[in-house]
């Protein structure tokens, strides 16, 4: 097994650590000084636009959107909008700071706590007539709101959220239930044999959900892939409603509250949450003023019923998983959001169901995790942290990928393919609507808008002043259009959110957020603000497909110039130089014959087109090679990444520049012949065919030396053998050529120099 049921327990401890000590020291703090911060807030209770009323026949009605309303002084501050906290009324007079003292914020709530709730901010900002600022926030438990409601003078303290332990102790519980017979075993003890991902392609034309339904009456086991927009949601109600019509009992289970509402709301559900078939777990005021007809269920039970349908995010369903026997007690388990489950929480849905359907997407955001990233590295943690990519790489369970995106517009649609195996086909039913705006492309999409910005700064007033002016334009022309400001710093967004108050006010079509919160968020328009800082976090291959795949009208990105030659993946350096192409309205070179697919059907799409004028002498142009220290013999050691993306790099490599091949890297090029997509294999296969016919360079094959490597790194990570062949030659000044991010911090650490391959290639 590629994990030990221990391996599993000490991730998951590890990560409950980290977690529960950052928020102990937060809660540690003394709550005034938490209050100077702006992580607490003093607030006076408004109202709950929610009310019930009993009909003749008992049934209850409910009326209002369920919003809490509460009341800020000026010079405090407000929270962000989508910004989440734990909501507390304390007895007496300890509602008033004065009376704090020197109390920490979790004796406050210890000792003086009367009632609590999680809520989060949905507007912000709006003035009274006595010069107050009111927001109002949703997800307010009934019971507070009744509360509140019947002592209406209320003080309310907003406070730090209350981390999810119980989550992480009920997945402990889970990977220490080491019987072999399980379901879960199958899942958590599995054999690391990465398999291509080849999904089968569903388009809307098919009827995917009619397809599941067959592969489910087949076999216990469907995995399937939704890129942005392509109507997850749509299908899965449709799944769901036919199982309910066959008498079945269904759990649909996800990370988000709100991602079990917008399935409770679709059309086809429509009937059976009239007849009272859809139950979910901690229903909130505005969950109920969606869905008066929701069943509350008790979340320390399992309700588990023929014939109907129950909601409950990861942390109820990890507590039924935990106390289910060794039956699974639901006829079927659909995982939403399974992108953002950890590995133990992908098993546990195999110990509720008897079939179970993951849906997800591994190329948008993975579960955060809070532990140091050493840790995470030297344990190889990564597989435990991102479940639904160890899922998708190492199981052979049928598998399919949603193609028709619903949301994106044929040149949005085909940029996105970048990321994906198959490509994305727009089938939206609206059209492009025109702008005057210079920025943007006339058939939509993504656009690359350069500004100048002073390096290493997150919150640049100047910088933000200009995003919030792109705002401002957009919003003269488009004045009713639903638009996102997105940054992956929330230091970023905060400075955004100030600018944007300053400026223009509050608006409620607006919302600025970091792109971790807005993830299944669709809007008309989108600002992806990338600050000129740790651009490669900003160009995270997830967070970026994230990002710029949210708008249904256009998106531009804000970024310095210096963006086209910054470290990324290679499918965003992709993405970037279409939209440079697009942008500076050149002609395309010839393709590439190992250019991604997508790539390639966004040249030939018609959106660029390909003109011959004339013959170019390409040798008056050619770069000068990368070269540190001219009195030394700048060894080259190439990363095995290095040569899957461009295959014959020792071709751009000066002949008088030695080469240093590591035993580890032909190893791992091996066994990527049978590992990778079509493509990949393509280019292992010529990577290795141009090592055993060069020639012209020196070639100095290497083994790893371990014990050169320090204590602290793990000596079988493959990373860590290449480094140990560099330090080998450390006094020869070597260059390791690499874009993994992770082996050049580590080189950094040793004093090795790196380039990446996309620097290499422009320098």
């Amino acid at each position: 097994m590629k994990y030990s049921r221990q391996q599993h327990k000490k991730f998951i401890d590890s990560e409950l650590e980290s977690i529960t000590e950052q928020y102990r020291k937060l809660i540690k703090s003394e709550a005034i000084a938490l209050l100077y911060r702006n992580e607490v807030y003093v607030t006076q209770f408004v109202k709950v636009n929610f009310t019930q009323s009993t009909d003749v026949d008992g049934s209850k009605t409910f009326s209002g959107n369920g919003q809490l309303m509460l009341k800020f002084k000026r010079d405090r501050g407000i929270p962000r909008k989508n910004e989440y906290f734990t909501a507390v009324v304390l007895e007496g007079k300890m509602g008033l700071p004065t009376n704090w003292g020197s109390l920490s914020w979790v004796d406050l709530r210890r000792n003086h706590q009367v009632e609590f709730s999680e809520v989060h901010c949905v507007w912000q900002g709006k003035a009274d007539e006595r010069g107050f600022l009111l927001c109002g926030f949703h997800g307010i438990s009934i019971e507070m709101a009744f509360f509140l409601q019947r002592n209406p003078n209320c003080v309310v303290v907003l406070g730090p959220q209350d981390p999810p332990i119980d989550y992480y102790q009920n997945l402990i519980s889970i990977v220490e239930l080491n019987n072999a017979s399980l379901p879960i075993s199958k899942i958590l003890d599995y054999d690391e044999i990465p398999s291509a991902w080849n999904p089968k392609i569903l388009e809307s034309s098919d009827k995917p959900y009619q397809i599941i339904l067959e592969e489910l009456n087949r076999c216990d086991d469907i995995i399937i892939q939704g890129p942005p927009g392509t109507g997850k949601t749509y299908m899965m109600a449709q799944i769901v409603s036919s199982l309910l019509d066959d008498g079945k009992s269904v759990l649909v289970t996800a990370l988000t509250n709100r991602a079990l509402i917008e399935l409770a709301m679709k059309p086809v559900l429509k009937q059976h949450l009239a007849e009272g078939k859809v139950m979910k777990t901690n229903i909130s005021t505005d969950e109920l003023s969606e869905c008066p007809k929701l069943v509350l269920i008790d979340s320390k039970e399992i309700s588990c019923i023929p014939g109907m349908l129950s909601l409950a995010t990861f942390y109820n369903s990890s507590g039924w998983a935990k106390d289910a026997g060794s039956t699974p007690p639901f006829d079927y388990v659909i995982m939403d959001e399974a992108s953002q489950a950890l590995f133990a929480m992908i098993a546990a849905c195999k110990k509720l169901g008897k079939k179970v359907v993951w849906i997800g997407d591994q190329n948008q955001l993975p579960p955060i995790i809070t532990m140091k990233e050493e840790l995470l590295v030297r344990n190889d943690y990564a597989p435990l942290a991102n479940g639904f990519q160890t899922l998708c790489d190492n199981f052979n369970f049928s598998s399919f990928i949603l193609t028709d995106s619903y949301r994106l517009l044929p040149r949005a649609a085909e940029l996105t393919s970048i990321f994906y195996s198959a490509p994305l086909r727009s089938v939206a039913n609206f059209q492009f609507e025109k702008t005057t705006l210079q920025y943007v492309n006339k058939e939509g999409g993504a656009f690359l808008v350069t500004h100048r910005m002073p390096n290493g700064e997150k919150a640049d007033m100047a910088s933000c002043e200009f995003v919030i002016n792109l705002l401002k334009i957009i919003r003269e022309e488009k004045p009713k259009a639903e638009i996102a400001i997105l940054a992956k710093f929330r230091a970023t967004v905060r400075m955004l959110q100030n600018t944007c108050l300053h400026v223009l006010g509050n608006m409620d079509n607006v919302l600025i957020d970091t792109v971790e919160r807005i993830q299944g968020m669709t809007c008309d328009i989108c600002i992806y603000f990338i600050p000129n800082t740790m651009c490669f976090m900003s160009l995270n291959k997830s967070l970026f497909n994230v990002a710029t795949s949210r708008a249904k009208q256009y998106t531009l990105i804000v970024a310095d110039p210096s963006i086209m030659i910054a470290n990324c993946d290679n499918e965003v350096s992709a993405y970037l130089e279409c939209l440079s192409l697009n942008n500076l309205h050149k002609k395309v070179p010839v393709q590439d014959e190992n250019a991604p697919s997508a790539v390639k059907s966004v040249i030939s799409s018609g959106n660029i087109q390909l003109t011959v004028v004339d013959k170019v002498d390409l040798s008056k142009f050619e770069r000068k090679k990368v070269e540190i220290n001219e009195y030394k013999n700048n060894y080259y050691l190439i990363d095995t990444n290095v040569f899957i993306n461009c295959p014959d790099i020792i071709t751009k490599i000066g002949e008088d520049y030695p080469i240093i091949l590591s035993a580890k890297v032909t190893d791992e090029l091996d066994k990527m012949k049978v590992k990778l997509d079509d493509r990949g294999k393509r280019n292992a296969e010529r990577a290795l065919r141009v090592l055993n016919n060069e020639v012209k360079h020196k070639i100095i094959y290497e083994f790893a030396d371990v014990s050169l490597l320090p204590d602290d790194f793990d000596k079988r990570s493959p990373d860590n053998m290449i480094l140990s062949v560099a330090l080998k030659y450390k006094d020869e000044n070597p260059i390791i050529l690499t874009s993994d991010n992770g082996l050049q911090l580590k080189a950094k650490l040793l004093g090795i120099t790196t380039i990446s391959l996309r620097k290499f290639l422009k320098h």
